[in-house]
């Protein structure tokens, strides 16, 4: 069934060399079906190197082909083949379609860009000891909360075209078979509702990496879509910065590396095993019988707009992590750059060197999908970075002292704990509740850090929600099983005559569904000083002298 519906967008700029930019509701095309529709535009004047196919990446779109075709060898009939085919050509059909009705309607307007935020994007990979882990939520983990906007005004001032960006996964809704746009085909519905005369493009950033957060149906990426219109709509009211007519276009291909590739006896071997790898390894093996050699290297497509001094517009193949981001925003001008991924070519994931330090899926399974025989080198990176730059010219350079791109941390639970906590305090509190409350307050002025040294057996150094549930590099220690010791020296301290000595920890007290026991002890230098348990109350327990007391915060 169709949850919502997939469109092929257009947006032509320029009168006699028009620069087009098709965003596309699809998880990604191949360089194949680019160059099929730049061959059918060409005949209107498009030239193939100022034509960008940019792909939502929606992974609720029928399938192209030459898209993963790992994921589908040896997986479909004959009959399946054919409807992708079809679908295929229909696809082409449409962008043409688009395309010519842009060109059709072109008239006089305006260009002007702007740059916001939006932060439900969330770094997916989670990292243990520094190797990848699964996915899921790393919360320190880099991001790109920018949403650059650019847009088309017509004589009377009002929107015509809307073109957003956005670096993150389309994957809220999830495994669900049913045709959707995912969050952002709906930003395209409503910034269309917003600005009623618009045509709104929305494409994908470096976002390899980056997950919609939350995650899970229909309704929450909505929500994220509406966010980014929300965002689009308030950009456009206030001040922008006008761009010139159309860009000039530079374009280059260029072969990124790869790791050296395995022997034809690595291949012979996996032909026993199933699945994902047994099917590369036919393809492998077939392409050495052919040519005599598996390449180690992937053609790859870069290409750059730019409007005057004042925006370079990137245009990346594959799906690029977000590190890419973060070092081209601080080695260029992050105030006037777009970066745009899964445009033109989907030859694999395109790692950064971190990505494959840490190993895990974007480093290596995702190229078993793409056909690729192995991960990249670690020299990616630098190729990947020395060609944008080049294209772009010095002209964008960071100049010396540039402020830090501000958009590449996700946003403190600071604001949100504490709005929460004094609804909590507001709400009636008790009077032991509000001494409680009170005392804390005088404690947190003075409170210091209370470990120096782990004794514990059980303790790792890792990156840990602090009391807001920011995540920070912290000592990590955990009972497990009954008669554990936790165990730390705290280090020196100062203590003025007549204060009290305050340390500030952040954690918990166990799972309230645990079997009920005995609660734990606190002891001071070998010194027991009183016992505490489970709770999910503003507590305090203290020792019968009152000399040491625990007060303990739920937030």
């Amino acid at each position: 069934g169709v949850d919502t519906p997939l469109w092929a967008r257009a947006m032509v700029i320029g009168n006699t060399k028009p620069a087009v930019i098709v965003a596309l509701d699809n998880c990604g095309v191949t360089q194949a079906i680019t160059d099929r529709l730049a061959k059918r535009l060409a005949k209107s004047g498009v030239a193939a190197d100022r034509l960008v196919v940019a792909t939502t990446h929606t992974h609720n779109a029928p399938t192209l082909v030459g898209y993963a075709p790992i994921v589908w060898k040896g997986r479909t009939t004959p009959e399946q083949d054919q409807r992708v085919e079809a679908h295929t050509k229909f696809v082409i059909d449409k962008m043409q379609q688009a395309v010519a009705e842009a060109l059709t309607r072109r008239e006089p307007m305006t260009l002007e860009w702007t740059q916001g935020r939006a932060t439900f994007g969330g770094n997916r990979r989670v990292i243990n000891n520094g190797n990848w882990a699964g996915f899921g939520h790393q919360w320190n983990a880099p991001v790109d909360h920018s949403l650059p906007v650019l847009a088309a005004r017509d004589a009377e001032g009002d929107v015509r075209a809307v073109w957003a960006n956005y670096a993150c996964h389309c994957t809220t809704v999830g495994g669900r078979n049913r045709i959707s746009g995912d969050w952002a085909g709906f930003a395209n519905t409503w910034i269309e509702k917003k600005f009623g005369r618009a045509v709104s493009l929305m494409t994908i950033g470096c976002g390899a990496d980056v997950g919609p957060q939350p995650s899970g149906n229909l309704a929450i990426a909505e929500q994220h879509g509406r966010a980014i219109a929300t965002e689009t709509k308030r950009l456009l009211a206030e001040k922008t910065t006008p761009l010139g007519g159309a860009p000039t276009v530079v374009s280059r291909q260029i072969k990124l590396p790869l790791a050296k590739p395995k022997p034809r006896a690595h291949w012979e071997e996996q032909l026993k095993s199933g699945g994902f790898h047994h099917q590369l390894a036919k393809a492998m093996l077939a392409k050495l019988d052919a040519t005599g050699e598996i390449p180690a290297e992937v053609n790859y497509p870069v290409s750059v707009w730019k409007f005057d001094n004042d925006l370079a517009t990137v245009f990346l193949a594959g799906e690029i992590v977000v590190d890419y981001s973060v070092r081209l925003k601080r080695e260029l001008d992050w105030s006037r750059l777009l970066l745009n991924a899964w445009a033109n070519d989907m030859p694999a994931y395109i790692p950064s060197r971190r990505i494959l330090r840490e190993g895990g899926y974007e480093a290596d399974f995702s190229q078993v999908y793409f056909k690729q025989p192995g991960r990249h080198d670690p020299s990616v990176e630098d190729k990947q970075i020395e060609t944008i730059r080049k294209l772009v010219g010095s002209e964008f350079a960071a100049k010396p002292g540039q402020e830090p791109s501000p958009f590449h941390k996700p946003p403190s639970g600071e604001s949100l704990v504490f709005k929460r906590l004094a609804g909590w305090v507001d709400g009636g509190r008790s009077e032991t509740e509000q001494q409680l409350i009170q005392k804390l307050r005088r404690y947190v002025r003075i409170a210091q850090p209370p470990v120096a040294k782990v004794m514990s057996m059980d303790q790792e150094a890792t990156e840990r929600h602090n009391f807001v549930g920011d995540f920070v590099p912290r000592e990590f220690i955990r009972q497990q099983k009954a008669g554990t010791e936790l165990a730390w020296v705290t280090p020196p301290f100062s203590k003025p005559g007549g204060t009290a000595l305050v340390y500030g920890f952040t954690g918990g007290v166990g799972w309230v569904t645990e079997p009920k026991t005995n609660g734990f002890s606190l002891s001071v230098g070998g010194e027991e000083k009183h016992r505490f348990d489970v709770t999910r109350k503003l507590s305090r327990w203290a020792s019968d002298d009152e000399s040491v007391e625990l007060i303990y915060l739920p937030t």
